[in-house]
């Protein structure tokens, strides 16, 4: 009699991600690319997303296995449009298409544009460069691969049109 054994091991894989991540902001899909292999997936939230009310910032954190792995982040600007609140981002990013201005770079990708509401006060109480929105996604996990800045050119472009809709941009 032979019995064979079978060494079999099991490949590591992505936890299952949920449909809506982060406010609404992106699916599991847009994501998918810079999930690490594990177990398991959450995340943690702000809730409302909103800049100009009570906050000035709001932040969401995905995990796998209780590790973050993508942050993304939204801020009421303070030092009005330009992304120079990057310098990393201005030395070693490539331009995309998201607001105003947008830099993906080796582990993340930001961009910034202007918010016009008509419900925001202008003049002393508020000044123009309040009014500016920085984004933000840091991915420090993700290798710098050309898959991943596509797939965090893709988050970018996707955070900013929905952060400009829920914050009610006119622009």
């Amino acid at each position: 009699m032979v019995v064979l054994l079978c060494g079999c091991v099991q490949e590591p894989s992505a936890p299952s991600i949920p449909t809506s991540l982060c406010w609404g902001a992106f699916n599991g899909d847009a994501v998918a690319p810079l999930v690490p292999t594990g177990r398991s997936f959450s995340q943690t939230n702000d809730i409302p997303f909103d800049v100009f009310e009570q906050r000035s910032n709001t932040y969401c954190s995905l995990f796998v296995d209780d590790r973050d792995f993508l942050l993304v982040q939204v801020e009421r600007g303070i030092g009005g449009k330009g992304t120079d609140w990057n310098v990393y981002a201005r030395r070693h990013g490539s331009p995309v298409q998201a607001g105003d201005e947008g830099l993906v770079y080796d582990g993340g990708a930001g961009a910034v544009f202007l918010c016009e509401r008509p419900d925001l006060p202008t003049g002393p109480t508020r000044p123009l460069s309040e009014k500016y929105v920085e984004l933000e996604l840091t991915a420090d996990r993700a290798a710098d691969t050309p898959r991943n800045r596509e797939a965090l050119t893709d988050l970018l472009k996707r955070f900013a049109q929905f952060a400009k809709q829920h914050l009610k941009c006119r622009n």
